[in-house]
């Protein structure tokens, strides 16, 4: 049995992906939520990019189902409410860390990470040893992508009229610090886990290769 789940891994992912989604979105016909109905359309959108990229890059399982847990948080986030508060707008810190912070800075820690996936292997040997370079591209790249999320949440404020539950300037703001703080993290869990075992190694075999 579980030989069969791990062999279908990816397609286990699909289908709790497109559950979540058409669940989400009969919830959201249902109250008349359309801003989120807009929400779920892109997302739909989103995951046939990521099937296309996945099919000609082979993303990592870990990839794939952060990808899926993150847009089934952000739809959860607007659509559960948590005795009587949406759950985006709940505290897990009173007056300090919001669900909405979390999404965002889990959100860019996924891009960040697939980013390394998608340019690792064409990046060259001399760009990593500068790993401080190569973490900023990573993080710019993971920010640019938040700050195109923080567009489409502006075209739903003039579109459905949803000042109030996208928040304002401020809010906007502290979105951008916690993608911020979500990349960076995710380029310090890179190179622990990832860039600087690869060095070491190399660095071993150099030592090695000159005796």
């Amino acid at each position: 049995m579980m030989n069969y789940l791990v062999a279908r891994k990816n397609q286990l992912i699909l289908i709790f992906t497109l559950a979540y989604l058409a669940a989400f979105t009969a919830n959201a016909i249902f109250w008349a939520n359309f801003e989120f109905l807009y929400y779920t359309f892109l997302i739909s959108i989103l995951i046939y990019s990521v099937i296309i990229i996945h099919q000609n890059l082979h993303l990592g399982f870990f990839i794939l189902v952060n990808l899926s847990l993150l847009g089934f948080f952000h739809l959860l986030g607007g659509n559960f409410y948590f005795y009587g508060l949406r759950l985006y707008d709940f505290y897990f810190i009173p007056g300090i860390i919001r669900y909405d912070n979390f999404v965002h800075a889990y959100g860019t820690f996924i891009a960040t990470v697939a980013f390394y996936s998608l340019l690792s292997n064409f990046i060259s040997i001399d760009l990593k040893k500068r790993y401080p370079i190569f973490a900023l591209i990573l993080i710019l790249l993971a920010i640019g992508m938040g700050t195109i999320v923080e567009l489409v949440e502006f075209l739903a404020v003039v579109i459905f009229g949803v000042t109030e539950k996208v928040g304002d300037y401020f809010n906007n703001t502290l979105d951008l610090f916690f993608n911020t703080l979500g990349a960076t993290l995710a380029t310090v869990v890179i190179y622990f886990y990832r860039e600087r075992p690869q060095f070491i190694k190399k660095l071993n075999g150099e030592n090695q290769d000159s005796h």
